[in-house]
Order: structure tokens, then C-alpha cells, then sequence
């Protein structure tokens, strides 16, 4: 497999096309993805059909973003696109367009029809990259739906990002430029994608049982009032974590109740948006009675360390370096929490010498926790690239 990456920061669509384009026309690519900040709003349908018409690729997706990854920078509020293209030998790719009123129509329909639709079936062992539109599908419900049709397969991507209401954004597909719903990739054959989840967060305290709760409020947890049990974990953590809990404070839900010694990476961190005049908590997510929950911070070390930890298990556990890689980073990561540019890239680039990567700040990013697949917020999310030929039998992440 061969890949490539461009960035360009060009406004006008011919110079924009030329600088994405020249090395890419005699690459004959078999998938590529754009991503476009939404700087080059009104050329967005003749830059697709541009950029389309030059590269020979026939699976080319993508969409808006509020900024853009190239192969060494992090393009933040500035007019940019970046274009990944992949030669991939022996490899069948499917690409699919949904809608929400296509989600409602299948949501119960038979498993035959969602394999017609998307085009592969699960014992081709597929991989997936999704690129949702916020405001106009339930991308939790789609990915819970490939979670379920197709088990064990590595889904991930990027929610359109950059738009203040529904229309906004675009999602790209071969030369189209469409206003809603979903675009992706199915891949299968001789590739092997893995992914790399860095939720940036760090566990304080104890973990709990939840005891009782109701939507998505915590009212006990281990028998005993939740709020009481937040104020023990507050009073006896150092003054550093204190310090982040009250800034932002973050509960983390374990995916997989058998597994015992729990680090922060078993669970599936979301915000704690508040306490209800009931004193229960309020989480950005629903719960049930009996489940294992940990508070947890996040601050700028923590999300570095968390990310360097994640990329070198992912190198000790296969035997050949990453060829292509696609980023797709939370649109509150970057300059703003880190205080440095290119912040993220710079670890991945590390990580993979030689390696062809793209992507964009989300408003959501894809990608598994647990075996499960999920909507992250405040994520990087990284979909690796290799040939499974060159990866050893015994190594699995």
C-alpha cells in the first residue's frame, strides 16, 4: 500500500486544486479523503468536482471542518484543505451515503438489507470510517447499528464540524457536495485498521457502583447520597485535582464490568454537566444501577501523557510500522487547550516515521472503547493503516 497526504492554504480553487492535485494524478489512488475548512464556503461544489476530475479516484469522501490536519500542522481558524489519498493493492472499497430518514427506515428492517445498503457483509471483516452531520442524523444509532451487524470491526471518523446551525456543512462524496445525513467507507481485503482512542483524562478518587439513578442522573452511589460521595472525593484529592475538578469535572462509565483494576482507558468518559436540587448528578449520558463509574479530570499533561501512553502500546503491538493514518481531533484540542500549535500531529508523526497522515477537528469524534463503539467529545481518535500480511498472528491490540 502507498499513501500521500497535501495541505493547502490557497483561497482561490484553481491554485487550491493545483497544490492538492500535482503529485496525486498519476498516483491512481483508491480511496481518498478531503477536508475543507469552511473558509472556501461558496466554492465548496466547484472545489469537489475539481479536486474529483484531477485525482482518478472514484471513492473519494469527506466533508467540513472547523479546522483542518495536514501531514505536519494543525491548520486552526485559517483557510485550509487537505486531501489523503491511498493506493491499496487487493483492497475492495464501498462507499455509502445515509440519510436520517434512511436510519428511521431501517432501524428495524432485516440485517440483509443493511448489507445490500452498505455493501459488505460481516464475514468480509470489514473496516469502517464514518463522516456524520451533527445536526441532521443520530450517528450514536447508526454506529450502535454496525456495532451490532458487524462485530469486531474497527469503525471510526469524524463528525462535520465548523457550521452554527443545520445546512451548513458539507459532506463530500465522489463529486458531490451534500448538505445532511452521513458518508463512509467500507474496507475490506488485504488491509489491516486499528485505531487509537486518547479520551486525555486521568481518574480521581475511588471507583462506585451506582446504586441508584434515573436517566441520566446519579442519585447513589455505593448506597450513599452521590453528591456526598463527590464531596468525600473532593476534600481527599490533592489540591492540583481539586483545583480541575472545579473547573471541569468529568465522570467516566466502565464499558466492560469484568475487568478488574480498571485504568482510565476502560472507561467512557463524558461531562458532568451539573447537581439537580435533588442533589443527584447530572451526566452526558444515561445510566443504570449497577454500573461502575470513576470521576475523573483533564488538563493538558494528562491528555499528552494519556496519548503517549496510548501510541506506544499501539507500536509495541505489531511488528510494522503504520503506512497512512487519519486524525480526527476534538474542536476543543489544539492551540487553544495545549498552548502550542500542532500539538497532536507532532505526537503522531513521532509515533510513525514516514507516514502519510490527514484529518480534522471534529464536533465529535468516532471510535472504540471496550470493544464498543462510540461518540466521543474532547477525543483524538486515530485510524491507523498497515498491511495485514506484515502483522504477526499473536500481536492484537
Amino acid at each position: 500500500m502507498e499513501f500521500v497526504s497535501k495541505l493547502t492554504l490557497r483561497r482561490e480553487v484553481e491554485a487550491a486544486v493545483h497544490d492538492l492535485c500535482v503529485d496525486v494524478k498519476a498516483f491512481k489512488a483508491d480511496l481518498a479523503f478531503i477536508f475543507v475548512s469552511h473558509h472556501h464556503g461558496p466554492e465548496f461544489h466547484e472545489l469537489i468536482h475539481e479536486v474529483y476530475n484531477n485525482i482518478d479516484c472514484r471513492n473519494l469522501i469527506g466533508c467540513t471542518g472547523e479546522s483542518i490536519i495536514g501531514p505536519t500542522a494543525e491548520i486552526e481558524a485559517q483557510p485550509a484543505i487537505t486531501l489523503w489519498a491511498a493506493r491499496m493493492p487487493d483492497v475492495r472499497v464501498n462507499s455509502f451515503v445515509f440519510d436520517q430518514a434512511d436510519l428511521q427506515l431501517l432501524e428495524e428492517a432485516a440485517d440483509e438489507l443493511w448489507f445490500e445498503r452498505i455493501g459488505v457483509r460481516p464475514e468480509d471483516s470489514p473496516s469502517f470510517v464514518l463522516l456524520p452531520d451533527p445536526f441532521s442524523i443520530n450517528a450514536q444509532i447508526f454506529i450502535e447499528k454496525m456495532d451490532a451487524l458487524y462485530p469486531g470491526s474497527t469503525i471510526v471518523g469524524g463528525m462535520a464540524s465548523g457550521a452554527t446551525e443545520a445546512g451548513q456543512n458539507r459532506l463530500f462524496v465522489g463529486d458531490q457536495a451534500l448538505r445532511q445525513g452521513l458518508v463512509g467507507v467500507a474496507l475490506t481485503g488485504n488491509v489491516d485498521v486499528s485505531s487509537v482512542v486518547s479520551q486525555g483524562c486521568r481518574q480521581v478518587g475511588d471507583p462506585f457502583v451506582i446504586t441508584k439513578s434515573r436517566e441520566n442522573l446519579i442519585e447513589e452511589l455505593g448506597g450513599k447520597p452521590a453528591l456526598d460521595v463527590l464531596r468525600t472525593v473532593f476534600n481527599s484529592a490533592p489540591d492540583e485535582d481539586q483545583k480541575l475538578m472545579r473547573t471541569g469535572l468529568h465522570v467516566g462509565r466502565l464499558v466492560d464490568e469484568r475487568i478488574s483494576n480498571a485504568t482510565s482507558g476502560d472507561f467512557l468518559i463524558r461531562n458532568m454537566m451539573g447537581v439537580t436540587e435533588h442533589k443527584a448528578l447530572a451526566v452526558g449520558d444515561f445510566l443504570r444501577p449497577g454500573q461502575t463509574v470513576q470521576f475523573h479530570v483533564r488538563d493538558s499533561r494528562s491528555a499528552t501523557e494519556d496519548m503517549q501512553r496510548l501510541l506506544s502500546a499501539e507500536k509495541d503491538s505489531k511488528n510494522v510500522p503504520v503506512s497512512g493514518a487519519l486524525l480526527f481531533n476534538c474542536s476543543g484540542r489544539g492551540r487553544r487547550f495545549f498552548k502550542e500549535a500542532n500539538h497532536d500531529i507532532a505526537l503522531v508523526n513521532d509515533f510513525a516515521d514516514n507516514c502519510s497522515v490527514a484529518g480534522f477537528f471534529a464536533q465529535g469524534e468516532i471510535g472504540p472503547v471496550g470493544g464498543k463503539t462510540f461518540v466521543h467529545g474532547f477525543t483524538s481518535s486515530l485510524a491507523l493503516f498497515r498491511e495485514p500480511s506484515a502483522v504477526s498472528d499473536d500481536s492484537a491490540i
